[in-house]
């Protein structure tokens, strides 16, 4: 995905750090969520943290193809087979594996010190 905001609005552009680990693939979905995580602004993990659990699933209809294609789902077998594991799945489509990554990010978000909005 080329750099700049996704259709949902986040900021891809790649940062030193990301550079560095481009060719590593990552094992396990701690890994994965640790780096998006910590190359996330506080606006976008602002953004996400307020998002209800349903707007995950459009979510992952835009920034998933960017975590699919960041993280080689589709080829990335150890952490496929982290992910299946993670949820008691057999199987495990890559769609499926970034809305995995999303979710799992979007908890950490909710027990992290971002701006939540009361209502």
């Amino acid at each position: 995905m080329p750099c700049g905001s996704d259709k949902a609005g986040f900021n891809l552009s790649p940062g030193d750090k990301m550079n560095e680990t481009k060719n590593v693939f990552l094992k396990n979905i701690d890994d994965v969520v640790d780096r998006l995580f910590s190359e996330l602004s506080f606006k976008d993990k602002t953004k996400i943290a307020n998002m209800s659990e349903t707007d995950l699933i459009k979510l992952n209809m835009s920034w998933g193809i960017y975590i699919r294609n960041e993280f080689r789902l589709e080829g990335n077998d150890p952490l496929l087979k982290s992910l299946k594991s993670y949820v008691g799945l057999s199987t495990m489509m890559p769609e499926q594996a970034s809305y995995v990554i999303i979710k799992e990010l979007w908890e950490r978000l909710q027990n992290s010190n971002v701006l939540k909005i009361v209502k």
